[in-house]
């Protein structure tokens, strides 16, 4: 090696360690992570399950997660999805046995609301069937969350997941806009949008998947988990829109992100931007 080769060297290392030193970042592989809701144990459910287990990707549940279903039948398959969280649909609160399933597979609190840090996201998981209007135990939870959370360098994306949308397409058979949650907790997911603007608000409930940015912010409806039985009208100022079961895959970098709907034979039926 000659001098000017060994010059070189130098001069390169000594770059990377002022980089670093100056809190430069350097290039950061997309954070992965799966969302699905509405799921229950039809052979459409199953697949999802087993395709989302074969992934080995992480999976942020959007409520409604065992209906009638046997757990017996039921929890291997939740078993094999090693790393799971998610918060209560209307329908795992309805009996002890589903409230019971859901806290055991999702890992949730007595409370049953949470946060959860993967990577560089943050996640707040919110329980639409415990009190949260203002001034209430979860209401300052969420708030202190939105704090802690928004706004740092270190987290690129911020979602807040909830079974119950409080933007959505027309589904018939479905349900509409969750206006209190709009009106109550849409408040808060937008201060973090003014501090940080990458801000995803993950739901389900009706049986079917949806994006769209809608009112300013990004909204996936992720219910197409395998329980069916909606239909899709108009899409409400949502982008895309569709009742056919399957998973929502997103790829989150540190200023974009992609989703992809995913159907149950992991054919991938729409791949999504959000900014």
């Amino acid at each position: 090696m000659n001098p000017l080769q060994k010059l070189w060297i130098i001069s390169a290392l000594l770059l990377t360690l002022f980089l670093v030193s100056a809190g430069f970042k350097s290039a950061n592989a997309d954070t992965s992570l799966i969302a699905l809701g509405d799921i229950g144990c039809k052979d459409n459910a199953k697949k999802n399950l087993n395709n989302v287990a074969a992934s080995g990707i992480p999976m942020l549940g959007a409520g409604d997660y065992r209906y009638d279903c046997k757990v017996s039948s039921i929890m291997p398959l939740w078993n094999a999805i090693s790393v799971k969280h998610g918060p209560y649909g209307n329908h795992d609160v309805e009996s002890s046995t589903s409230k019971t399933f859901t806290k055991t597979v999702m890992g949730l609190g007595d409370k049953g609301w949470f946060s959860w840090r993967i990577a560089d996201l943050a996640i707040i998981g919110i329980n639409q069937y415990s009190s949260y209007k203002q001034g209430s135990e979860q209401y300052n939870y969420i708030q202190s969350k939105t704090t802690q959370f928004c706004g740092r360098s270190d987290i690129s994306w911020v979602i807040y997941a909830m079974h119950q949308p409080f933007q959505t397409p027309s589904f018939g058979g479905g349900h509409g806009p969750d206006k209190a949650t709009r009106d109550t907790i849409g408040p808060i997911i937008k201060q973090c949008q003014d501090k940080q603007e990458n801000v995803l608000v993950l739901e389900g409930h009706n049986h079917g998947v949806a994006f769209g940015n809608v009112d300013g912010l990004n909204h996936a409806i992720c219910g197409g988990g395998g329980q069916a039985g909606d239909t899709l009208g108009g899409l409400n100022g949502f982008e895309y829109g569709s009742i056919k079961s399957g998973y929502c895959k997103f790829s989150f970098g540190e200023t974009t992100a992609t989703v992809q709907h995913v159907d149950k034979d992991n054919k991938v039926l729409k791949t999504f931007p959000f900014y």
